[in-house]
């Protein structure tokens, strides 16, 4: 069973990354509701990440990084298709 010390440090956490990963999404996506979209799943799939909090900020902007840009382009590609 997970400590309530490790749900306040891996909420801090996602609310760091929140503001970066909606500004990258937007970059991609160009639209609002998309990139809250693709953050809100982003963020989701942080949380279940163990030892997020444990890795350095770099390594978490990185990881974000990333999850928030394939999720973008998955979702862009899902509105092209419609």
């Amino acid at each position: 069973m997970r400590s309530t010390d490790y749900f306040n440090r891996t909420v801090e956490v996602l609310r760091r990354l929140e503001t970066y990963g909606y500004q990258v999404a937007y970059y991609i996506l160009q639209d609002e509701d998309l990139a809250m979209d693709a953050t809100k799943i982003v963020l989701l799939a942080l949380a279940q990440e163990d030892t997020l909090y444990n890795l350095p900020v770099s390594v978490q902007r990185d990881l974000m990084k990333r999850k928030i840009m394939k999720q973008s382009m998955l979702l862009k590609y899902e509105v092209l298709s419609a």
